[in-house]
C-alpha cells in the first residue's frame, strides 16, 4: 500500500490501522520504557508515555519503572493473555539532548507519522550517537561548577580556583575508576578523599576555606537531584522507586563523607592536624551573577542539552536565583519553595511554547536549588560525633526537599505544561 493509500484508508481503531501484535507494542514500550530511565526521566513520567503509547495503539499496558529496571505488561480484549517484558537499566545518567529526541519519536509515533518500527530503528540509532558536546566541553563545565560553587558557598577567589581544581580531580579520578566495574561503585568515596586532600592542601598552603572547597569539589557527587526526585516519586506514589532513590542518595553521602573522613584521618596519623579555616571574604553581586550564568551554561552542557534552547538553561538558573534572592530573609525552605514554583512555572511555560519536555527547561534551575549540601554537612557532623548538628542539618535537608517537591507538583496544578514528558 501506498503512502497516499494509507492517508485515505478509513480510519479506525489504531491497533486495527497498524495492524501491531500485542508482542511488538510491548516490545517498542520496553525500548522506550528503558531509554528513558537511562536518561534519567522520573518513573511517574515515564509510566504515564508509555500508558498513554498503549492507549493509541490500542492495548492497556502495566508499566512499572525502578532507577535500575523497567517492566510492562501489556494486554486488550482481543488479547486477554498479558504480554511481559523487562529490561535492566545499568548506564543511568540525565541526558536531556536525547530525552528531547525521545519525545520527538513518541509523538511522530503518536501523530501517525511514523509506525513503531521506525520508531525503534531511530531509538537504537540514537544510543549510538554522540551526545552533542566534544570531552573537554565536558572537563571546562565540571570546573565551571567547581569555581562557581565556590562562589555561591561563600568563597573568596582562592576558593573558586581551588573549587574548579578539586571538580576536575574528582572527575579524573571517576573517569579512571569506571574502566574498571569494580571500580565505579567507589567513585563517591574516592572523590570525597581526593576533594579533601585538595582542600586540606588549600587551606594550609593558601589560606583558602577547606570546607568551601570540598563542597565545591564534590558538588557534582552530592545527589540532591536524587534525593529531591526520591521525594517526588514518593509524593505521587511510586513507592519502590521513590525509596530506592532515596537510599542511593544516602548511600552516596555515606561514601563521600568517609572518603572526606578518611583523608583528614591520614593527615592526623601524619602529625598534620586539620587547618583552622580563615573567616571567608565573599565575592560581591557582580560575581555572584557571573557564576550564576557560567553555572547555568555549565549543568547545560553537562545535561547535554540541546544547543538551540541553551539560552533557556541560563534562563532558568537565573530565575531560582531571582526568586531565591527576593526571598533571601525567608526561612530556607519556604525560600526553596518559592524559586521552585518559579522555576517550573518558567519551564512549563517554555513547554507549551516549544511543544518540547518541560524537564528541558527546568533541570538546569533545580540544579541550583537542591539541598544535597545539607545533608553532606550533616552526615559530616554525625561523623564527628556531633549528634545535634548533624540531625539538625538533616532535617532541614528533607525540610528543603520537600519544600522543592511540593514547589513542583504546584506549578504542574497552576500551569501543567501539556506533555507526558
Amino acid at each position: 500500500m501506498t503512502e497516499e493509500e494509507r492517508d485515505d484508508a478509513p480510519a479506525g481503531p489504531p491497533s486495527a490501522r497498524t495492524r501491531l501484535s500485542a508482542e511488538e507494542v510491548a516490545d517498542y514500550l520496553v525500548e522506550v520504557g528503558a531509554t528513558l530511565a537511562a536518561y534519567g526521566c522520573p518513573s511517574y513520567r515515564l509510566e504515564d508515555v508509555v500508558k498513554a503509547i498503549a492507549e493509541v495503539e490500542g492495548y492497556t499496558a502495566a508499566p512499572f519503572a525502578m532507577p535500575t529496571g523497567f517492566f510492562v505488561s501489556v494486554a486488550s480484549p482481543r488479547h486477554p493473555a498479558p504480554i511481559q517484558r523487562m529490561s535492566r537499566v545499568i548506564d543511568r545518567g540525565v541526558n536531556l539532548g536525547r530525552l528531547a529526541e525521545v519525545d520527538a519519536i513518541f509523538n511522530d509515533v503518536v501523530d501517525k507519522k511514523i509506525a513503531i518500527a521506525e520508531a525503534r530503528r531511530r531509538l537504537v540509532a540514537l544510543e549510538k550517537r554522540p551526545s552533542g558536546y566534544a570531552r573537554w566541553h565536558k572537563w571546562l563545565a565540571i570546573a565551571t561548577v567547581g569555581g562557581a560553587s565556590g562562589v555561591f558557598f561563600g568563597g573568596g577567589a582562592v576558593e573558586a580556583v581551588a573549587g574548579a581544581c578539586a571538580g576536575l580531580c574528582v572527575n579524573a579520578i571517576a573517569r579512571l575508576l569506571a574502566r574498571r566495574e569494580s571500580g565505579s561503585f567507589l567513585v563517591d568515596f574516592f572523590g570525597g578523599l581526593v576533594a579533601a586532600l585538595v582542600a586540606g592542601a588549600t587551606a594550609r598552603f593558601a589560606r583558602g576555606s577547606s570546607e568551601v572547597v570540598v563542597l565545591a569539589g564534590v558538588i557534582g557527587l552530592v545527589p540532591g537531584m536524587t534525593l529531591t526526585t526520591g521525594l517526588a516519586e514518593l509524593a505521587r506514589k511510586s513507592l519502590v522507586s521513590g525509596a530506592a532513590r532515596l537510599m542511593d542518595a544516602v548511600v552516596t553521602l555515606l561514601f563521600l563523607v568517609f572518603g572526606i573522613a578518611l583523608a583528614v584521618g591520614l593527615g592526623t596519623l601524619v602529625g598534620k592536624a586539620p587547618a583552622v579555616d580563615p573567616a571567608r571574604v565573599p565575592l560581591g553581586p557582580h560575581f555572584q551573577a557571573i557564576a550564576l550564568l557560567a553555572s547555568s551554561a555549565a549543568f547545560a552542557v553537562l545535561f547535554s542539552m540541546p544547543r538551540r534552547y541553551f539560552w533557556a538553561a541560563m534562563a532558568s538558573g537565573a530565575t531560582g536565583y531571582a526568586v531565591t534572592q527576593v526571598g533571601r530573609h525567608l526561612p530556607p525552605h519556604l525560600g526553596a519553595f518559592a524559586a521552585a514554583l518559579g522555576v517550573c512555572l518558567f519551564a512549563n511555560l517554555l513547554a507549551r511554547w516549544t511543544k518540547r519536555p518541560a524537564q528541558i527547561f527546568q533541570l538546569p534551575g533545580m540544579m541550583l536549588l537542591v539541598p544535597g549540601s545539607f545533608g553532606f554537612l550533616g552526615f559530616g557532623d554525625f561523623l564527628r560525633g556531633d549528634v545535634v548538628a548533624g540531625a539538625s542539618k538533616t532535617f532541614q535537608m528533607l525540610l528543603i526537599a520537600g519544600a522543592l517537591v511540593v514547589g513542583v507538583l504546584l506549578a504542574n496544578l497552576v500551569l501543567p505544561a501539556r506533555k507526558l514528558l
